[in-house]
Formats: C-alpha cells, sequence, structure tokens
C-alpha cells in the first residue's frame, strides 16, 4: 500500500512539474521601461500586452511559449521549427 501511494505520489508531481503557465499582472499596475528609441524594425509589444519593446530584427530567434523569447517586427513573422506550444522560430521575412 505504501508503494502504491508514493507511485501515485510521484506520477502526480511529475505532471504538475511539466505544467506551465504564464502570470501577468494587470497593464498600468506596475512601471514599464521607457519606450525604446531605436528600434530598427519597430516597437512590439511585451509578453503581457503592456509594455512596449523593440521587435526582433530578421534572423533573431523568437517565439517560445506565449512569445517569451520575443516577437518579430514589422515585415517580420516567427517562423517555429514545429507546430509545438513551446517552439521557438527565426524572424524571417513575411
Amino acid at each position: 500500500m505504501p508503494s502504491r501511494f508514493c507511485l501515485i505520489t510521484l506520477l502526480l508531481f511529475g505532471i504538475f512539474l511539466r505544467t506551465m503557465s504564464l502570470k501577468c499582472r494587470v497593464c498600468g499596475t506596475y512601471d514599464c521601461k521607457p519606450t525604446p528609441e531605436n528600434c530598427p524594425v519597430g516597437i512590439v509589444k511585451d509578453v503581457c500586452n503592456c509594455c512596449d519593446v523593440c521587435g526582433k530584427n530578421e534572423n533573431e530567434v523568437c517565439g517560445g511559449p506565449w512569445n517569451i523569447i520575443g516577437k518579430c517586427g514589422e515585415g517580420l513573422k516567427c517562423v517555429e521549427e514545429d507546430d509545438h506550444f513551446e517552439s521557438k522560430g527565426i524572424c524571417q521575412k513575411e
């Protein structure tokens, strides 16, 4: 019986450990860094869609879970390696 309990506990722990989440605070409840001035491919919103950040340039890494690695700038799209949620990609011309 104790070994069955341990096995179930380990399985549940493994499931919860693999679960990913992103918690964003409400926009306006914290200060953003100043809006960048010199962004070659324009300004995009951060992962929480609150603050302005420079868009990623051509051939830069982008995407990831919730686009945490970054979003591509104007005229570019993030071409991901596969269709998996955690996939990262490379910014390429649209």
